[in-house]
């Protein structure tokens, strides 16, 4: 649903006021209050001894008054500004109540500035600003939320720019040794529980192309078929948008991410854990960022494969989906379905489970899951097709489609000795959405009686708002 658009400054001028009086009455009472305190103490870590002084990155550091006082007027829709509004609202109020429940001061010796230009900056610095009110650092949580707004408003250079300069601004706290890491982090982890509290409404913006239509090969369809076939992968050059729900199972895997970093901080005198938690954490960083920009193929490549590499760095988000597979599977009862005539629909199978139900041979496989391989009884089939879709994740209509036209035409296809699987992990969600809109698509049903004859075969059927959207909007263009 788009947003209604802001008309004139006025709104704008009313947030920015209120966030400049909200942080005027929060930030120096705290501060004075802690200047109160018999003792402050502080938390440091061993490796900061090492963080050099550089007096330029006070630049960068003092930009975010700048900062402060035009972001409200980068916002163009209604929702936009009441959503920075809210979000600062959050993070000002509820660092405030940190400073005052555990205030902490910087511990380190300013050293003197010569270049007499900075010198001033840092004049300016000492006389309003304090070594108090440390953990979480406003001034990265605010340089966070000022790029959530930037970043939507600007593209190519200016973009880079921009977002080079927060960073600096951001790391230029360390720098001018105004803050420690630890204020850092606890503010990026604010910034991150803020974005979830508080998420985009709108789809934020194309970014990589991607598509089924190159991976999907021949399948012994009629010629018109396949020429149909062909037609729509080749209109598969669509930008991928960052919708709400990805964006927020994306700042999900962030917050575990910088988590997993203060743990490793905390850990620093032990080398195990700490190597063990910064790898979880950029595994953590990684699969957030392919969320976020909706990229299926993120893991396997369009044979279905993982490569090496990414088995090794990706170790242990594959092993915890590995562990929730083999939880979960212990509740399917039976493990598949059949939806239709020689067509079996639920979770990824062990090999031995797929013995025992005499689907091992003859097979007609489409694996929908990305996060994990094929078993090789699978994955070594003739007409097995990888089709993979995030979990939980908002489905591109797109690949939607593309998706459904190839299970439509594999069933249409089907020899006389063949049977037909459609799995993805769990056999809970992916699988039974295309499973429905497939039926939907076979026998001519309307959308409700295609979902109530497939919850009649799968008491465990998962469909959340974006997968009745998702088909919603499929069935609207059948009938359009």
């Amino acid at each position: 649903m788009d947003e209604k658009r802001l008309k004139g400054v006025g709104r704008k001028l009313l947030v920015a006021i209120y966030c400049l009086l909200l942080f005027q009455f929060t930030y120096p009472l705290t501060a004075a209050y802690a200047s109160t305190l018999a003792a402050v103490t502080s938390v440091v870590f061993d490796f900061e001894q090492h963080i050099p002084f550089i007096p330029w990155m006070i630049l960068p550091y003092m930009s975010s008054g700048l900062f402060f006082c035009i972001i409200p007027f980068y916002c163009q829709q209604e929702g936009q500004l009441l959503r920075y509004a809210k979000r600062f609202t959050f993070i000002t109020l509820f660092a405030a109540l940190c400073f005052l429940l555990f205030p902490l001061r910087f511990s380190f010796e300013r050293p003197i500035v010569e270049n007499q230009l900075l010198a001033i900056f840092f004049s300016f610095l000492k006389q309003y600003d304090s070594p108090f009110n440390q953990a979480p650092s406003l001034h990265v949580a605010y340089a966070c939320l000022f790029w959530s707004v930037l970043r939507g408003q600007f593209s190519g250079w200016k973009k880079r720019a921009l977002g080079v300069w927060l960073l600096l601004l951001g790391v230029g706290t360390l720098t001018v040794y105004q803050h420690h890491v630890i204020d850092v982090l606890t503010a990026l982890i604010l910034v991150q529980v803020s974005f979830m509290l508080f998420p985009n409404r709108e789809e934020i913006g194309n970014h990589q192309q991607r598509g089924f239509g190159e991976t999907f090969g021949p399948l012994n369809a009629s010629d018109d078929e396949s020429k149909n076939r062909k037609q729509t992968q080749s209109a598969l050059k669509f930008g991928c948008k960052e919708t709400k729900r990805n964006l927020q199972l994306a700042n999900s895997y962030y917050l575990i991410g910088w988590l997993c970093v203060l743990v490793a901080l905390c850990c620093e005198r032990y080398v195990l854990p700490v190597i063990v938690c910064a790898w979880v954490a950029f595994v953590c960083f990684a699969v957030g960022y392919n969320y976020q920009r909706g990229n299926a193929l993120f893991l396997k490549d369009r044979s279905g494969k993982i490569p090496l590499i990414k088995k090794v760095f990706y170790a242990p988000y594959q092993f915890a989906y590995w562990l929730i597979w083999r939880f979960f599977s212990k509740r399917n009862n039976p493990p598949m379905m059949e939806v239709l005539p020689r067509c079996y629909v639920g979770p990824r199978l062990k090999t031995s489970e797929l013995v025992a139900l005499g689907l091992d041979r003859n097979l007609v496989v489409f694996d929908l899951a990305a996060e994990l391989e094929e078993v090789k009884l699978l994955g070594s089939m003739q007409k097995y097709h990888s089709f993979p879709l995030l979990d939980i994740a908002e489905i591109d209509v797109q690949d939607a489609r593309v998706t459904v036209a190839a299970l439509v035409s594999a069933y249409r296809a089907l020899e006389a000795p063949e049977n037909m699987i459609i799995h993805c992990t769990m056999g809970y969600s992916r699988s039974m959405i295309f499973a429905v809109l497939m039926i939907q698509e076979l026998l001519s049903l309307d959308l409700n009686k295609a979902i109530d004859r497939v919850r009649s075969i799968n008491r465990h059927l998962r469909l959340h708002d974006h997968a009745m959207r998702l088909m919603k909007i499929i069935d609207g263009g059948k009938q359009g």
